[in-house]
């Protein structure tokens, strides 16, 4: 009997020894595990880590190079710009100097330098706002005097306003399909803009017939601008002025949540432009 417990025992302290042997190894097995997990996950973020320093890399070097881009934009525009200025500006001094230094001047040199004081200011004036507007648009510190406007009875005075501002000299042909459509905008503003693309950038006494067409859009809740012919987009009056005007119609646009664009079609040049209205 003593025997039999005796081997029991021994069978018993055998039994836990290996016990112990495997415990030991599954825990190595399972530390192993663990470490080889942490060395994969650590070689995965590793590898993202790198993949993502590198796609912040050719991200970085983009937008330096638009920055770069932009910035001789801006230099080449600056230049121009302060090309165009002086000679206004030469233009209004040297035309006042010799009005005021010039006494054997008769009245038709007087008045005729009189045109070109006032032309020249007039311009130069205009220059300068557009490129005001254009600096306030672009760090959205433009400030509207916003109101709602019913399209329809705004497009009922437009072709009256083009035709006196152009002194007769451009016909519009408006067609507008709007119902009774309300946008919220500065009308001031809002009529300004679209002046800008039926009016001559420059003086011309040319006749010329304007394509205008609306279409309230009820699915989108917009309206759809067309404007064929449009002087603005006409390459013959393509400008540092006509540059300016472009870019604060597409950032007005933009900045109403709506959309600016010009095509050139057979020779015909076209802008299409949408403006969000209101539900109705």
């Amino acid at each position: 009997m003593e025997e039999i417990l005796s081997l029991y025992n021994m069978d018993k302290l055998i039994l836990q020894r290996e016990q112990r042997h495997s415990m030991f190894h599954q825990t190595c097995l399972y530390i192993s595990v663990i470490i080889i997990l942490a060395l994969l996950l650590s070689n995965i973020h590793i590898y993202r880590s790198r993949k993502r320093l590198q796609k912040n890399e050719k991200e970085i070097r983009r937008l330096t190079s638009i920055a770069e881009e932009a910035n001789e934009i801006k230099s080449h525009f600056l230049t121009n710009m302060s090309y165009n200025i002086r000679i206004l500006l030469n233009n209004v001094v040297g035309f006042s100097q010799l009005m005021t230094e010039d006494g054997n001047l008769n009245e038709k040199e007087k008045r005729e330098y009189s045109g070109i004081i006032q032309s020249n200011s007039a311009e130069l004036i205009q220059l300068v706002n557009n490129v005001l507007d254009l600096s306030r648009l672009e760090a959205n510190m433009m400030k509207f005097q916003l109101q709602n406007c019913n399209e329809q009875e705004w497009c009922n005075e437009l072709p009256y306003l083009v035709q006196m501002r152009s002194e007769g000299y451009i016909h519009l042909e408006l067609q507008a399909d709007v119902d009774n459509a309300i946008i919220y905008t500065d009308v001031s503003r809002f009529t300004q803009i679209i002046s800008s693309m039926l009016l001559y950038p420059v003086e011309c006494k040319k006749p010329r017939r304007i394509g205008m067409q609306l279409v309230y859009n009820q699915e989108k809740q917009e309206i759809n601008f067309r404007i064929d012919n449009s002087p603005l987009a006409d390459s013959a009056f393509a400008s540092q002025k006509e540059a300016i005007l472009q870019k604060i119609n597409l950032l007005f646009f933009e900045h109403f949540n709506g959309s600016y664009r010009v095509e050139n079609c057979e020779n015909n040049p076209i802008i299409f432009f949408t403006y969000p209205a209101l539900i109705t």
